[in-house]
């Protein structure tokens, strides 16, 4: 026990209540999965936390006859939680990862610190209230537990400046972090969770991580929790969280934002354990020295407009950016011009070989991340071009795969004007109207660098 845990320990650790009383059904669905062969994790302490809380008379008792839709849902969200965190974990402490400290915010009855394997030299903190740690460090005790890792344990209310205490406990600003915010944002309010998010940003050096369950992504379960009376004891606490896209607002405020969806997960851990709906945020504080220093890449693309003036679009996504709309084109190669290029890649991503290419238009710079590269600094010459208007030609599953094209239509210009994701360019909108008004222009027009986090984006 560290110097920082002896005045929680001594507070007498009674079952917790409240918001920490949604830990004890964490637990109980750790400790089912515990004991199944074919378990995704192991946590022999789970069955621990739920004895001495049912011995008190104060804990969940595990469900008689029938578990309800509901609950059942919820816990294989809470198993398939528990291994991927499981799993962010050792990464973000390996060889590649890179993190010497982590911090468990609403650390609840998490027990990583003893049961995973934890590299030498990485220091744990856990955050909760005064009443969780109390119980917790009590039933430790009386387990004789011993961490696998030097554990610091504090005590904090979230929603206050929890900062201080935990620079006071040894937390350095300036060493890479591994921070797990583990169902822990839907208890907060709109402002304590951004307040939460930007504590976090401001404590992480270059190098740090965060991980988070996407939001949005247990909206099926979370309807059915609500509606279910055995689930009121937690769902009566919930406050609803961000309110934003949180993949969103983290781009907006320096995160690079990987997501995890189903297929992925599916993929690692097995079709049968997960359901609709799952998916996780893992985001990375890139350096400025490798923000700065990106590679240039060049690049052309195609504004293909239609008889009626409808432009086709293509959907890409990536953990600078997120979701964005593009115009067919791409990368050039070694000696490719732009135009050429841009055909080039236009008839690989559309099977269309008819298009019609017209004057150049606009150049523009912009910053992206690129999976095969990281950060890249694009120049892209676009030129004006007409087609038909139709679908894409043939099977082009390889071509979106290595393209990272999730999908594409025509916008009319109405509907473009709607679009609620990212446009690049992003001036997209205005340019078309001058290009419709007036034409294209006599000399091709310099966009120059135009930053992805403009006013709104966040």
């Amino acid at each position: 026990m560290t110097d920082d845990q002896t005045s929680a320990a001594d507070a007498g650790g009674s079952a917790p209540q409240g918001v920490g009383r949604t830990a004890l059904g964490v637990a109980l669905a750790r400790a089912a999965e515990s004991a199944r062969p074919d378990r995704l994790f192991d946590d022999p302490y789970a069955s621990v936390f739920l004895r001495a809380a049912v011995t008190a008379e104060n804990g969940p008792r595990p469900p008689r006859g029938e578990r309800t839709e509901a609950w059942s849902a919820m816990a294989a969200h809470l198993v398939l939680r528990t291994a991927y965190f499981d799993d962010y974990l050792r990464d973000a402490v390996g060889p590649d990862g890179g993190c010497v400290q982590v911090v468990l915010l609403a650390a609840g009855l998490d027990a990583r610190a003893f049961r995973l394997d934890w590299p030498d030299g990485v220091r744990l903190f856990e955050l909760d209230l005064p009443e969780m740690v109390a119980f917790k460090e009590r039933v430790l005790a009386e387990a004789d537990a011993h961490p696998r890792v030097e554990r610091h344990v504090l005590t904090a209310d979230l929603r206050e400046d929890w900062a201080t205490p935990l620079r006071a406990a040894g937390f350095d600003p300036e060493q890479p972090t591994a921070w797990l915010v583990e169902g822990l944002l839907i208890y907060l309010e709109a402002d304590d969770a951004a307040a939460l998010l930007d504590r976090i940003g401001a404590l992480s050096a270059p190098g740090s991580r965060l991980a988070l369950v996407r939001d949005g992504a247990l909206r099926r379960t979370r309807e059915m929790a609500r509606r279910d009376p055995a689930m009121a004891p937690a769902t009566r606490l919930w406050r609803g969280g961000l309110g934003r896209n949180q993949a969103q607002w983290l781009r907006g405020h320096g995160w690079l934002v990987h997501e995890t969806d189903e297929r992925q997960l599916r993929e690692r851990y097995g079709a049968d354990r997960v359901t609709g709906g799952h998916g996780f945020l893992l985001a990375e504080r890139p350096s400025p020295a490798r923000s700065a220093a990106r590679p240039r890449r060049a690049a052309a693309r195609l504004l293909v407009l239609d008889p009626d003036g409808s432009v086709f679009l293509q959907l890409h996504h990536d953990a600078e950016v997120g979701p964005h709309w593009v115009l067919p084109g791409g990368g050039l190669e070694p000696g490719e011009g732009p135009l050429a290029g841009a055909v080039r890649e236009t008839v690989e991503e559309t099977g269309w070989t008819d298009v019609v290419p017209g004057p150049e238009l606009w150049r523009w710079e912009h910053d992206y991340h690129r999976a095969d590269v990281g950060l890249v600094r694009q120049h892209e010459v676009i030129y004006l071009a007409s087609a038909p208007r139709r679908d894409p030609i043939g099977d082009l599953t390889a071509s979106f795969a290595a393209d990272g094209i999730l999908t594409c239509r025509w916008f009319t210009p109405k509907e473009l004007a709607e679009v609620t994701e990212v446009l690049w360019p992003p001036t997209l909108v205005a340019l078309l109207e001058d290009l419709r008004r007036d034409g294209p222009p006599t000399e091709p027009i310099d966009l120059g660098y135009l930053p992805n986090h403009w006013p709104g984006m966040g």
